[in-house]
């Protein structure tokens, strides 16, 4: 079974996905699509190598079976043609037929994160013919958290999975993106991570989990 996971920045596969893919990586294949340079905005433009250097270290540690980067505007998405973004999503999944497929909160704070779960959701929507079976949005500490401007538009997720023998390679995954952990309590510390996998456990009778919200479903 093939599973795609849309990112928008590197890194967010890993906070987001990073335990699943360590899961369940041996049985099925993940195949990761990172949407933005993660640079641009932020750092100088060399970091655009640095960072995907990181991203293929951290992939690569964590099970994905392919990585791929698209150079759409870091912290800019909206700025971009909303069917562009879609049609590249389209294109994976036609190449790739995934059964599964996850992206972004719809009401994480970061914009880019919108745009992209909003871009997701067309490429997979319902239409007759479509491949994909299953939508789920993840969770990424330090964004879906953080916008509290509405109740009924906070991450309630519907799926945990139980992640307690990969939280330790998943925070090891994460640190290989230096330039964006953060030192505690940031939710993207280390300690935070395990901190944060812990609730999420717990709200699920877990040690550690990872969670997901079921966007749509086809079948049983």
């Amino acid at each position: 079974m093939t599973n795609l996971i849309i990112a928008a920045h590197p890194d967010d596969e890993i906070l987001g996905c990073g335990g699943i893919i360590k899961k369940y990586g041996k049985e099925e294949d993940f195949i990761v699509v990172i949407m933005t340079a993660g640079a641009e905005g932020r750092y100088a433009n060399d970091m655009e190598n640095v960072l995907r250097k990181n991203a293929e270290e951290a992939n690569a540690l964590i099970g994905t079976k392919e990585l791929f980067f698209e150079n759409f505007p870091n912290q800019k998405l909206e700025t971009a043609v909303l069917s562009d973004i879609t049609r590249s999503i389209e294109g994976y999944i036609a190449k790739f037929k995934p059964h599964r497929v996850f992206t972004h909160y719809a009401y994480d704070l970061n914009k880019d994160h919108q745009v992209l779960a909003e871009a997701t959701f067309t490429a997979a929507r319902p239409i007759v013919g479509q491949i994909v079976q299953e939508v789920y949005s993840y969770n990424v500490p330090s964004s879906t958290e953080w916008n509290m401007t509405d109740s009924a538009k906070m991450f309630m997720p519907n799926l945990f999975v139980d992640i307690r023998n990969e939280i330790d390679f998943k925070i090891e995954a994460m640190k290989k993106y230096p330039s964006e952990c953060r030192a505690y309590p940031h939710p993207r510390s280390p300690e935070a991570l395990r901190v944060h996998a812990n609730y999420w456990g717990l709200t699920a009778g877990l040690e550690y989990a990872e969670p997901f919200k079921l966007i749509r479903k086809f079948g049983i």
